[in-house]
């Protein structure tokens, strides 16, 4: 067995096992069942999850379950894009170094080239995760749909399945994609250079925070501090860099229309 190969499983816990344990397997050429002494010599952890819905393995667990959903969102539209693969390594170097980034990024290449099971992949993640991981799963997610300036409908239909698989609520949902994708209505499409002003806001605000135009001024305000909790940076602090990094551009997402709503009804009381 290779090094890398030693490397890749010893630090997993639960995700040896499963879908996403027969897929790495499946790439770096050594079945489940070889690797599995790994977790039982002391190197690694055992592969049974111990939900439910808790993280129960180390953030290496997380970052090879969140490439494998990446590879699903990369392959769905049927062409992988430079920009696309540019984001990913990023991720993949930040959190593995040089060396090791670059073999987990051949490894991806490999991986959108297979069938992937979203839906037993993502009731894995979720039955191991917090809710709290797996929504910033799907925050991120959206930044690699839209790393070409643009989201594809069928982009947009992967990432909606994810999070529905995921179990993310749809308030969260309508609050990631409305400020990665913006409302169809306004003519925003991801990175069309849209204003900062408070007078000019090209995404619906009220969608951003998860809610209707008709909430209350308590409701809004309510909104705005569940959305601010989620993006604290204790709430994203044990986290990949480039998550964290992802969590601070939506907080100025969520700032910016929080201030215009506040605007528009002339404060809120």
């Amino acid at each position: 067995m290779s090094s890398f190969t030693k490397w890749l499983f010893a630090g997993l816990g639960w995700a040896i096992g499963g879908p996403i344990g027969a897929l790495l397997g499946y790439f770096i050429g050594k079945s489940i069942s070889s690797t599995a002494q790994i977790g039982s010599s002391g190197t690694g952890t055992s592969s049974s999850h111990r939900g439910p819905y808790r993280n129960t393995g180390t953030q290496q667990d997380i970052n090879v379950s969140l490439m494998v959903l990446i590879a699903a969102v990369m392959k769905v539209d049927g062409n992988v894009k430079r920009s696309e693969l540019d984001y990913v390594k990023r991720f993949l170097l930040a959190n593995y170094g040089e060396e090791r980034g670059k073999q987990m990024l051949k490894v991806l290449q490999q991986m959108v080239e297979k069938d992937i099971p979203i839906d037993r992949i993502c009731q894995q993640i979720k039955v191991n995760t917090d809710y709290n991981t797996r929504y910033h799963m799907v925050d991120f997610l959206f930044g690699i749909g839209g790393a070409d300036g643009e989201f594809h409908q069928s982009e947009i239909n992967m990432l909606r399945l994810i999070a529905q698989y995921l179990g993310i609520s749809q308030s969260d949902y309508t609050s990631i994609h409305e400020r990665h994708v913006g409302s169809s209505d306004t003519g925003y499409s991801s990175g069309s250079g849209r204003s900062r002003s408070s007078s000019s806001y090209y995404k619906d605000p009220y969608k951003v925070l998860g809610i209707d135009s008709t909430a209350s001024d308590d409701e809004v305000k309510k909104a705005y501090r569940k959305m601010a909790m989620k993006y604290h940076p204790d709430r994203v602090a044990g986290m990949s860099e480039e998550i964290q990094r992802n969590a601070a551009e939506q907080m100025k997402e969520i700032n910016e229309a929080y201030e215009y709503i506040k605007s528009r009804r002339g404060g809120l009381k």
